[in-house]
């Protein structure tokens, strides 16, 4: 879990016997040697730079975690840019003045096949035995 420890996730998790949470900024100092199957972040990417914030979730995306879910302010980390990170919105949540926007990532399934990607577009099995490759 990314998250500062005075967040009410990360004490949530904490009471049910979850791990402690990682800073940010060390996870990207001192990368940890295998992929997690799941990367939590809230409370986080506000507090970081866009570029830093924008390099943490692409650690993550590519080298940490099989699967993120991600808190964000979508005033500050808008839409289009977490999918422009591969993230897919889930929904944005209300909190007090401001709302949260709950982003999610998945290595298996974030990139659909595309339709021409099958063998009916390029295999020609009517010319199997009629032309030599």
């Amino acid at each position: 879990m990314l998250a500062p420890g005075e967040h009410p996730l990360c004490q949530r998790l904490l009471a049910l016997g979850g791990p402690a949470p990682t800073d940010a900024l060390d996870l990207l100092a001192r990368p940890p040697a295998h992929r997690y199957p799941l990367a939590l972040m809230a409370g986080c990417l506000e507090t970081l730079p866009q570029a830093t914030g924008e390099r943490l979730i692409a650690a993550l995306r590519d080298l940490h975690a099989e699967e993120i879910y991600c808190l964000a302010d979508p005033d500050l980390w808008s839409a289009p840019r977490m999918v422009a990170l591969g993230m897919r919105p889930l929904g944005v949540y209300p909190q007090s003045a401001k709302g949260l926007a709950l982003y999610h990532f998945d290595l298996y399934d974030y990139k659909r096949t595309p339709d021409w990607l099958n063998a009916r577009h390029w295999a020609h099995p009517e010319r199997w035995e009629k032309t030599r490759w």
